[in-house]
């Protein structure tokens, strides 16, 4: 087992070959992971699941990431967020000071998501 087991990752984007490929990268660095297409069900099942953290799409359809990391931390405010997205500077113009989450641009190295998560 390694450090990572028990830590609840979920990784939400609506680009299905992202998410798979972030899911990987994570799943080989031995995290638990939970992998959803649409906010809306990585919500649901976050009242059951409590993640410890959420790597998420900014741009996505029903909910867009800073409303998902909005929610996250009202819910569980331990949660690290990462927001992967191709737009960093829209993000930061959009978020709201109380927000708090790391930035990350499209397309990410393997080591910099690890990294972000341990931070």
């Amino acid at each position: 087992m390694t450090e990572h087991a028990k830590v609840r990752i979920f990784v939400v984007d609506d680009n299905e070959c992202v998410a798979d490929l972030v899911s990987i990268v994570l799943c080989r660095a031995g995290f638990q992971v939970f992998t959803f297409y649409d906010a809306l069900p990585a919500l649901r099942h976050a009242l059951e699941a409590r993640p410890d953290a959420v790597i998420t799409d900014y741009s996505m359809p029903n909910m867009n990431g800073l409303e998902f990391a909005t929610w996250l931390q009202g819910h569980f405010p331990e949660c690290k967020i990462v927001i992967l997205t191709g737009d960093a500077a829209s993000v930061t113009e959009k978020a709201a000071s109380n927000v708090r989450f790391t930035l990350l641009e499209k397309p990410a190295q393997p080591d910099e998501l690890i990294t972000a998560l341990r931070q």
